[in-house]
């Protein structure tokens, strides 16, 4: 609606007693003005009260001073110099004295809405209360009052803290009083010029009432939350998606409270809200696993679970077992522990989490039994850690059938370490052990020919680091585990060290246990969603052939893809980089010897005509599960056009994951991703609203038209009262979860210091990367541009 160009030809009423004599005019409203107006029924009706007088304007010139013209009021000037601004605004939201409602809140409401349109903040005030209820309730306007100077220090000496002040002694105000039994309430007393400026557009977004955080709000900064995206970088998508600031509805410090408020409905009971929510997930999937342990003080100590995806992926691939822990994932400090596995894309898999507040023998081996218990007490094939005596104590306690391997990388990364600083920069010293150690194809007995060799060669024969890592040989060199099935595709913690990585972008060390498991749902929906995508590409496209084998065709149609690639470039070498030198017959076996001309060196491989059973010295079947290219050599030459079935192992096709796996206690382990309906419905209108501003962004018209459709929407709502408001206790609980209401005895875990945390004890190497990665800088002392300053000049001269 737009005010009329012409000046009224009254003043504005004033209210009684309190209202400014004789006011002097001093400027006029804008030539339009933008005004809400609304055609809604009112709730609430006039009472007949007497006239109130009206000033007249005063005849002679209104005197011309400077001042500021707040585009929603007219300004004027009392007879004692005060200026004072009133509000321009449609009658049908204007209060008046006499105006009836059937509730305060509604009243209360109605006063709110007025001083949003005319460009000012309000403030409960004083109430007034009998056996009745509340029987009078003032509200202000937010600048009343004065604020007393305090002075630059405090009592003590320090200084304050410098505060901005909105209050300059405004008047505005309005009064109701209860007048009957049915809850009434009618305006008494409405004072409605200001002593200050209005806000203008511009400065409407940073008024009070008009900044409220919504559910939208509040939704999009949880969302965010979980993948670890804070408060303020939420702020500034949300702007990105709205448009503009003005259109955000909040401010950046309102975002950043509702976060603080996420926290402080955690706070005490983090840890019991936790278990609570495991009680309550365990009872809506039964595949859902989890155990915790509690220390002499009932502080949470241990924590494990699994889902029923978790336990059944562990079913299907979990021969094989990466096991390292991470830090700084959490406030508390407790130890990220992830059970990490190899699925049928060659892709990272969890098949369990858990958290300890201690790195020791008892904590590794509590978890290490509870993850047992969780997957039905089938031990993996092989476990592999890095050198942690604590794990190595516990694993030997705990696994019985279990093949305990060391991380490779973590071993050699040690060598420069254990050699003197010349033999640490012999580049050729070491290529040849890495040669020697990470060679998968040789026997062991020409691995300890050429290590005793290097050994020697080097003058380490003596060293009791390499005599020790010799005499573990089993447990960490390659060829050590040529004829164990599957035993290569893990031969370092890169797996975990992977994976910990991933977890590190959805957390935090300032996360508390609730927000953690909220971010760790998000990254394990992450995970899966990666499994979708693969097993779709897999299953509905076709890759690229390279050769006209049946043999290469037969494996697109069985393996994943990324098996497929594998298989596909063993093809490749079978083809143009190996041939049968010669043949012999042994009972019916025929023993090939097939020359590898990129290697120059010979591998035999013996095939039965009769159940096409095919064996190969190289053992690249029994160490990765797929056939290598000495035996697709001898297969393509006998004409065998698909791969024989026993080479076809399930945990690389692409129906690896269909198979019903059930637990112990026989319940179905099935994907436990499912939403409620809710949620779903809720997903589902988000993207219809987004497809909708997709489709009618580039036309104005039908953009109004939807905003229109949603605005009657809500007011529809609104009127029906379908929408219900939520305390604020509420509010938290829809994001987080209820606060903890059982008699669980359960405090939060005790920060504890591990040797992960950040300041720890360096050794001498990692001290000196981490000090040449820092930028030089010049010191005062000596003038030099170097890594210390004039505090640690090693020049520097003490008197």
């Amino acid at each position: 609606m737009e005010v009329p160009t012409a000046v009224p030809t009254t003043e504005p009423t004033e209210p009684a007693k309190e209202g400014p004599a004789n006011p002097t005019r001093v400027s006029t409203v804008p030539t339009t003005v933008p005004m809400e107006s609304t055609t809604e029924p009112m709730e609430h009706r006039t009472v007949p009260t007497a006239p109130t007088p009206v000033s007249t304007v005063p005849t002679e010139q209104p005197t011309p001073i400077e001042y500021i013209r707040s585009p929603r009021a007219e300004t004027y000037l009392t007879q004692d110099g005060t200026r004072e601004w009133i509000p321009y605004c449609v009658e049908d939201k204007k209060p008046r004295e006499g105006m009836v409602f059937k509730t305060l809140e509604k009243a209360i409401e109605f006063y709110k809405e007025y001083a949003v349109i005319c460009g000012f903040d309000v403030r409960s005030a004083t109430v007034y209360k009998n056996s009745k209820g509340i029987i009078q309730k003032y509200y202000l306007c937010s600048r009343e009052g004065i604020l007393e100077s305090e002075g630059n220090y405090d009592e003590k000496g320090k200084r304050r803290r410098k505060r901005n002040s909105k209050r300059v002694g405004c008047k505005a105000r309005i009064i109701w009083n209860l007048i009957n039994e049915d809850g009434e309430y009618k305006v008494t007393k409405f004072f409605e010029p200001h002593n200050h400026c209005l806000a203008s557009p511009t400065s409407m977004p940073y008024l009070r009432s008009s900044r409220k955080m919504t559910m939208v709000h509040k939704n999009f900064v949880n969302n965010n939350t979980r993948m670890n995206i804070g408060p303020t970088k939420s702020f500034r998508l949300f702007k990105e998606n709205v448009g503009s600031y003005d259109n955000v509805g909040a401010t950046m410090k309102d975002f950043m409270n509702f976060h603080r408020d996420l926290k402080e409905h955690i706070k005490g009971d983090d840890a019991k809200m936790l278990i609570e929510n495991f009680i309550r997930k365990r009872d809506v999937f039964n595949g859902f696993y989890f155990d915790y342990a509690l220390d002499e003080h009932d502080h949470v100590s241990h924590l494990f679970w699994a889902d029923a995806t978790s336990r059944k992926n562990y079913s299907l691939f979990g021969e094989m077992i990466s096991f390292d822990c991470t830090y700084d994932s959490n406030t508390y400090s407790m130890v990220l522990a992830t059970f990490t596995g190899v699925d049928h894309h060659k892709s990272c898999i969890t098949f369990g989490v858990g958290l300890l507040s201690k790195e020791d023998a008892q904590s590794f081996e509590w978890l290490f039994r509870t993850f047992l218990n969780a997957m039905g007490n089938c031990e993996p094939r092989y476990l592999i850690t890095d050198q942690d005596p604590a794990m190595k104590v516990a694993i030997n306690e705990v696994f019985v059938n279990t093949r305990h391997r060391l991380c490779l990388w973590h071993i050699m990364k040690k060598v420069p370490e254990k050699v003197g600083p010349e033999l640490k920069q012999d580049e050729d010293f070491l290529k040849l052990l890495n040669e020697c150690v990470w060679d998968m194809e040789q026997e062991s007995e020409e691995f300890e020919a050429t290590w005793n060799s290097l050994m020697v060669q080097y003058n380490l024969v003596e060293n009791g680091w390499f005599q020790h890592m010799f005499s573990i040989r089993e447990h960490w060199i390659p060829c050590y585990f040529r004829d164990l099935r599957l035993g290569g595709i893990l031969r370092t913690t890169s797996r975990s060290e992977s994976e910990n990585s991933f977890f590190n972008n959805f957390t935090n060390p300032h996360v508390t246990l609730v927000e953690f498991y909220m971010r760790f749902e998000s990254a394990m929906d992450a995970q899966r969603h990666k499994q979708d995508k693969l097993n779709t590409e897999s299953i509905h496209s076709v890759p690229q052939f390279i050769t006209p084998l049946p043999l290469e065709k037969h494996a697109a149609e069985v393996y994943t893809r990324k098996m497929f690639y594998m298989f596909q470039d063993e093809v490749y070498k079978a083809c143009f980089r190996c041939g049968i030198s010669s043949i012999r017959m042994e009972e019916n076996i025929e023993i090939a010897q097939v020359m590898d001309h990129s290697r120059q060196k010979t591998s035999k491989v013996t095939f039965n005509s009769g159940n096409l059973m095919t064996s190969c010295s190289c053992k690249l079947f029994e160490r990765l599960g797929i056939l290598c290219k000495h035996a697709i050599c001898v297969l393509n030459a006998r004409q065998v056009t698909k791969i024989p079935e026993y080479y076809i192992l399930d945990r690389w096709t692409k129906e690896a994951t269909k198979r019903p796996i059930f637990d112990m206690h026989g319940n179905f382990l099935e994907e436990c991703r499912k939403m409620n309906t809710t949620t779903k419905m809720l997903g589902e209108v988000w993207s219809e609203i987004f497809n909708c501003v997709g489709l009618a962004e580039g036309n104005e018209e039908n953009l109004q038209q939807f905003l229109d459709n949603l605005r009657d929407f809500s007011k529809n709502l609104v009127e029906k009262g379908k929408c219900v408001p939520m305390t604020k206790s509420q509010e938290m609980e829809l994001f987080v979860g209820p606060s903890a209401s059982s008699n669980l005895n359960i405090q939060n875990p005790i920060p504890s210091k591990n040797k992960g945390k950040r300041h720890r004890i360096v050794g001498e190497k990692e001290a000196a990367i981490e000090q040449s990665q820092k930028p030089k800088r010049k010191c005062k002392a000596c003038g030099a541009y170097d890594y210390h300053d004039s505090r640690n000049c090693p020049n520097k001269t003490t008197t």
